[in-house]
């Protein structure tokens, strides 16, 4: 269910659509480095989540998103002095335009890959994750499912404990130690609520017969269509094409010792519209919940 403003893509299909087409497009973004394939995937994950997510969301995600990728950026000249384009040079340090453009090309697929996991988190639910490989994997999916939800649940818990703490300004810590001693306190007590959370879950799946029985029987909320079966055919299909694309695209770019130019290509095409299908399906299912 989307929620107020946000619109899933891929609703309504079976899980097994979703799943194919962020592993597609998650190789395709990590294979394929070239910066018009590498731009073309992050415009493509950020205009998803925002579909997806939310403005809010999105930019929170960003506030450390784009640091790293610029310390990354920034970082690889001192690590890779090649190229042929001196920019400028610090002490016994050269930077290149070469090995700038080659750490700004591996920030942006991190950040990218990271968007495409976090969109992929928001269409594959824990539901439709043990509706996917709970029949083949019974533990190992309810071991990640868990896991999806237990880390952001973990973050907004220990929000509460800083803001309770922090609303009381006899025990607001003003030193350095005392602020280092605050977070230990609230792992602390971070620990103690996740072990008593863990047992309460543990004696509900006991309670509900949680491996009692050799083979675990679960109810199909989710069944494979005929409009599924042409959605994953037609992702595949798409997948395919933009992997040889940014393949071809790929092989045929040089950071060093020279960049090599970048002109306008056909094959972009199909890169485009993988990265930028899930935005069009949200758009497409947002128009037509208004309409």
């Amino acid at each position: 269910m989307a929620t107020t403003g946000t619109y899933p893509a891929f609703d309504g299909l079976h899980p097994v659509v979703p799943a194919a087409y962020f592993c597609g497009v998650i190789m395709v973004t990590m294979l394929a480095f070239q910066p018009v394939c590498v731009g073309i995937s992050l415009a493509g994950a950020l205009a998803c989540s925002l579909a997806q997510r939310g403005c809010a969301s999105t930019l929170r995600g960003l506030r450390w998103q784009l640091p790293v990728a610029l310390l990354v950026a920034l970082a690889n000249p001192l690590f890779s002095a090649s190229g042929s384009t001196l920019l400028l040079r610090l002490g016994p340090v050269a930077v290149y335009a070469e090995s700038l453009a080659y750490g700004a090309c591996m920030g942006s697929v991190l950040v990218a890959a990271v968007l495409w996991f976090e969109d992929a988190s928001r269409s594959l639910t824990s539901d439709k994750l043990m509706a996917l490989t709970g029949g083949a994997w019974p533990t190992v999916t309810l071991m990640a499912s868990m896991t999806a939800r237990l880390v952001p649940e973990l973050v907004r818990r220990g929000r509460e404990v800083s803001g309770a703490e922090s609303a009381c300004t006899a025990a607001r810590p003003s030193t350095a130690a005392g602020r280092a001693s605050s977070r230990i306190r609230t792992s602390g007590v971070l620990m103690g609520w996740s072990l008593e959370d863990s047992l309460v879950t543990a004696d509900s799946m006991r309670a509900r017969g949680w491996g009692a029985a050799e083979r675990r029987t679960s109810y199909r909320l989710y069944r494979f269509a005929d409009r599924d079966s042409a959605a994953l055919v037609g992702v595949v299909t798409l997948v395919a094409a933009a992997g040889v694309a940014a393949w071809i695209a790929s092989s045929g770019f040089r950071f060093y010792p020279v960049e090599t130019a970048l002109s306008p290509w056909w094959g972009y095409a199909p890169v485009a519209a993988l990265a930028f299908l899930p935005s069009a399906l949200a758009l497409g299912g947002r128009l037509g919940w208004r309409g």
